[in-house]
């Protein structure tokens, strides 16, 4: 049995030829993950505020059957869909309680994202129906981004929202 033996006031610990090894490996590494942390982190955005706005558009539909009246709105904010929106009962016969009613406020998309949608309010009648033609959103992260692929939320006259993803990342055509 071979023992080693310490030279007093010799510390324990590592040099720092394994030190900068160590350094040099957690840099190479990082390098490589980095960029698709940052394809991760665009991708999370966007699922989230297609779902925000999903969950808006199933929300004043519901909204404007359970009032049973017809001018519950979707409304971009001043600016446009990339500012925000909300939801809104509009007081047209005493069915918002009295004044308009602000139910949910959507909050502006993050500048590294693009959300684009109909000019005007989305209005659902008390059926849940679109009392307007059928809508439309896309929401992007630059153009044709293989990583984050462009989202549609479609709106059809029924007034039943669908979110698509686009697979062959070309905007040009839509969601496909």
């Amino acid at each position: 049995m071979v023992s080693t033996v310490r030279a007093p006031g010799a510390a324990a610990g590592f040099t720092i030829i394994e030190l900068m090894l160590v350094v040099g490996i957690v840099g190479v590494v990082t390098v490589f993950a980095l960029p698709s942390m940052r394809d991760i982190v665009t991708t999370n955005r966007m699922k989230t505020v297609s779902l925000d706005l999903y969950t808006g558009l199933t929300l004043a539909r519901s909204e404007a059957v359970k009032r049973n009246n017809s001018s519950v709105a979707m409304v971009p904010a001043a600016g446009g869909w990339q500012n925000g929106w909300s939801v809104k009962c509009i007081d047209t016969g005493g069915s918002c309680g009295g004044a308009d009613v602000t139910v949910i406020q959507g909050e502006a998309v993050d500048s590294s994202l693009t959300l684009t949608g109909p000019g005007s309010n989305i209005t659902f009648n008390r059926d849940g129906r679109l009392s307007s033609a059928a809508a439309s959103f896309t929401l992007r992260a630059g153009v044709d981004n293989a990583s984050s692929p462009m989202r549609c939320i479609d709106l059809d006259t029924s007034g039943r929202p669908k979110t698509k993803v686009d697979t062959n990342h070309t905007d040009s055509d839509g969601c496909n």
